[in-house]
Formats: C-alpha cells, structure tokens, sequence
C-alpha cells in the first residue's frame, strides 16, 4: 500500500468521526456520560473527604512506607465504590432507556464496560498495598499499570470511531528496506517501555524475595540483580527491535559503518561499559562495598554500566567515577573476601604500673565495647619499654569499617576514665634540662 492511500485511509477516518459526532444519539449518549462522570467524582470526592475527617490515621497511614491493613485498604476504595457504583446504576438505567427506545447504545455499553474495568483496577492496586510498601505501589502505578490502564480506555474509546486494526497498518516510513507501520512504531517504543519498567518492578520482587530466603551477602545480591536487569533489559531491545522486521543484510552494513565513527567519538563511553560489564562478573566490586580510591574511604552505592557510584564517608557526598578507573588505578577494598576490619591504638602507662595489671584492665574495657567482634578475640600485647612510659598495643576486629574512627575514640575515652579512677598514669615526655656553669667566651 502507498504512502497516498494511507493518507487517504487517515482522512476517511477523520471523516467518518466528524459524521458519526454529528449525530443526536452519539451526542446524547456524550453529554451523559460526561455528567455521570462529574457526578460520580464529586460523589466520590465528598466521600473520601468524610473518610478522612472521621479517620484522621488514614491519612497518616498513607505517608508512610509500610504495607496496609485490609481495614484501611477497605476504607480506601469506599469513595471508589460509591462514586462508580452510581455511574454503573445511572449508565445502565440509560442504556436500557436507549435500547427501549429503539437508539443506539453502543457508547453506554462501551462506558459501562470501562467503568467495571476501573474499578477492578483500583482494587488490584489497593489490594497490592496490603502485600508491598505504599511508596513502590504509587511508582508502580504510576510507572507501569496506569499507563497501561490508559492504553486500553484509549483503545476502546478509538474503536468506536476508527478501523484500529488498519490504523496499526499504515507505514510511516520504509528504513532499512522494511515499511514501518504505526503499529511496529507504537509496539516498539510503548512495549520497550513498559518492558524496562517492569524489568524494575521484577528486580524490586526477587531482591524481596532473596533477603527473605537466602543468606546471601547484601554485596553479592545487588550484583547479581544488576546483571539480571541489565540482561533483561538488552533481552527486550533485541525483541522489540526485532519486531520492527529489518532487513538484517542491510541494517547490519549501514549499522556497522556507522559503528566505525561512533566508536571513535565514544571510545570513552564503550571503555566505561566494557568495564562495568567486567565489574559485574568478575565481582571485585559490589554494592556496599568499603573502598579507598582517591585517598578517601567510600561505600560503593550504585554500579551502572558507565560509571560508579561511591559514597564519601568522611563528609557523605557522592562521587560518579568512570568504571575504567577501577581497572587503570590501584584500588584498596575493606571488604573484598571479609568485611571484618582490624584496628589499633597505642597506650603508653608510667614505669610504676604492673605491665600484666595493665592488659588485664585494657582487655576489660575491649570486651564491654559492644560493637568489638569476640571472633577473632581482641589483643593487648606489651610492645616496648619507651624513653618516659611502658607501650601497650591494642588490637581489635570491628564488623565492618565503617564507624571504626569512633568506636576507637569511645574506647580512648572509656581507657582515660578507667586509668583515672585506678590512678594509672599515662605519662608525657619528659627531659632533663643540663645547664652549664662555666661560660664560653
């Protein structure tokens, strides 16, 4: 078919919806519709705003990230039922009018049905937040199933004023020697959308899934969901690309010539994602891991195929490093095979004290800290007789490293208090200062 019978197919549709607006029963049945419409969400909203008044906790309970109980999830859909309740009364009471009267009802019938589909689909997302956080229904809902609520209410109401099966059918444009039709234009770009979003939705499920029932390590999981999503992902470009029908001799010529240039003017970008794609299987760096790069200690937070994002530690910013530099530049990690970190501090005590009564002390104070690791046991050892004081040698293993500098403060602190109250000494340098008597001239 011709881009000129096309055009010519769009205008008779056009054409057929100005005649089919222009008759009185469609207008009729319009004008109900819209003020059964007004009707039912005034209804509904003056229902809800009672629920509210005479349930303030509702309100409180849907500002928060926690699952709902069926009672308020209950009290949420009570405007929805009686605001479409009364649509559904209203619109079949005038359908049958219509019908007795010998006019055509096929939008009421049409409206009726959406009505019972809307509110199946409000029950279905109330219903979700009984099982899953109020914040992820609302993006879910947002994201995924209201678009693909609107799609339908879309595809309905068109039906009824163009042929939306040969509507699918004209071509845009011919590319790569293939005619592409609206509808490989509208499969393509809504379906790969609403695939990503619910590879996103999926991740949310099975990381769910596996915190509940497996032991794995939070590093190891985010890993392996990344490599999920992102094959997911890549699974659905292939598929809906593939729908398009290309000719594959010739997408494939024009494609790799133009790989040629692109990779030249992107050599940084294709190094970074060769590089995240390296990150990910080869599992030298995860989610959360505790890293020092660039002279600061960082918690990675987020690994991408182009770059990665770390957390400073010391002042809580974020950093996006190119996933290359983890392969060009010497990388210090605290939690590669063991998250557990080692610490040390020094304490000096005067020559008048009993090294033993010391450790005995020091290895009290360690064990009552209750963030200090009892496996591996701490360590107090007797290192050096120095110039003005006897040097003891803390050791201790800490669960992770972060916190570290204060739970090695607290014990300094807990160290001075307790020296203190046994009058232990912790002595300063001390020097003798020798005078000479005779004056050289």
């Amino acid at each position: 078919m011709s881009n000129e019978i096309h055009l010519t197919f769009i205008v008779d549709q056009i054409t057929k919806l100005l005649i089919f607006l222009n008759r009185s029963p469609v207008q009729i049945q319009l004008l109900v519709i819209l003020i059964s419409i007004l009707v039912s969400h005034s209804l509904s909203y003056g229902v809800g705003k009672n629920i509210k008044a005479n349930f303030p906790q509702l309100a409180v309970n849907l500002t928060q990230e926690i699952t709902l109980a069926p009672y308020w999830c209950g009290l949420i859909l009570i405007p929805d039922l009686v605001g479409r309740g009364f649509s559904l009364i209203v619109l079949n009471l005038l359908r049958d009018l219509f019908i007795n009267q010998g006019w055509i009802a096929g939008i009421l019938t049409i409206a009726i049905n959406l009505v019972w589909v809307y509110l199946f689909y409000r029950i279905f997302i109330v219903s979700l937040c009984l099982f899953i956080p109020i914040n992820r229904v609302k993006d879910s809902n947002f994201y995924f199933f209201r678009p693909i609520f609107v799609l339908y209410i879309l595809r309905e109401i068109l039906s009824l004023f163009v042929d939306v099966e040969k509507f699918m059918q004209v071509v845009v444009v011919n590319l790569f020697g293939t005619s592409v039709t609206m509808g490989d234009i509208i499969i393509s770009t809504v379906g790969l959308y609403l695939w990503i979003v619910a590879v996103k939705i999926f991740e949310y499920l099975l990381s769910q899934i596996i915190i509940d029932s497996t032991t794995l390590d939070s590093g190891n999981y985010q890993a392996y969901l990344i490599l999920i999503r992102y094959f997911l992902i890549t699974f659905g470009i292939v598929i809906f690309v593939g729908s398009l029908g290309f000719n594959s001799t010739t997408f494939a010529a024009i494609t790799g010539g133009l790989s040629v240039g692109i990779g030249f003017g992107l050599k940084e970008v294709f190094s970074n994602f060769i590089s995240g794609i390296c990150l990910l299987f080869e599992g030298s760096l995860r989610p959360g891991d505790i890293i020092e790069i660039g002279g600061e200690l960082s918690e990675v937070k987020k690994i991408s195929m182009r770059a990665t994002t770390v957390q400073v530690i010391r002042d809580n910013s974020e950093k996006i490093i190119p996933n290359q530099i983890f392969f060009t530049q010497e990388l210090k990690t605290m939690t590669g095979s063991d998250r557990r970190v080692r610490k040390s501090l020094i304490v000096g005590t005067s020559y008048d004290c009993d090294p033993q009564k010391v450790i005995e002390i020091l290895l009290e104070i360690i064990y009552q800290h209750p963030e200090i690791l009892n496996d591996p046991a701490p360590l107090v050892s007797f290192i050096n007789f120095g110039e003005s004081s006897l040097d003891f040698e803390i050791t201790v293993w800490l669960e992770t490293p972060i916190g570290g500098k204060r739970i090695m403060s607290e014990i300094a602190c807990e160290i001075w208090k307790i020296f203190a109250e046994k009058n232990i000494e912790i002595p300063y340098p001390k020097r003798d200062l020798h005078i000479r008597s005779d004056i050289i001239k």
